[in-house]
């Protein structure tokens, strides 16, 4: 069973997703910052990391770039404001995918699986 962890300091978008990703068959953890997130991390096996983009202190990118600093796992940025990365910077970036948190459910799901196979979604951004 395939380990997925969230990030995200809006609890809703964390647990929307998260009941989604379970219903799924994923095994999902959280964290509702970017410090919690990378200590989280740190302490447990992931295989995917779905991070925000814009978080009070430690922010997605600072995420990105110490959980790639730690090990290479395929990651899903997400935002609600404006998407900061063309679908062809993403790899330069270590991103695998780039979102809006309103993606739709069956696309989250589809990305996910895409994701896991450490591919990056280059064509579109959702």
């Amino acid at each position: 069973m395939k380990n997925i962890l969230i990030i995200d300091d809006n609890e809703e978008v964390l647990d929307t997703f998260k009941r989604l990703l379970l219903d799924e068959g994923y095994r999902v953890s959280t964290a509702n910052n970017g410090t919690s997130g990378v200590v989280l991390f740190l302490r447990q096996s992931f295989d995917l990391v779905i991070t925000d983009l814009n978080m009070q202190g430690m922010d997605g990118l600072d995420v990105i770039r110490r959980i790639n600093n730690i090990i290479k796992v395929p990651i899903i940025l997400m935002s609600s404001d404006y998407l900061p990365v063309e679908p062809d910077e993403a790899r330069f970036m270590g991103v695998n995918a780039v979102i809006s948190k309103t993606i739709d459910d069956y696309d989250l799901c589809e990305l996910v699986k895409y994701c896991m196979e450490d591919k990056v979604y280059a064509s579109k951004v959702f």
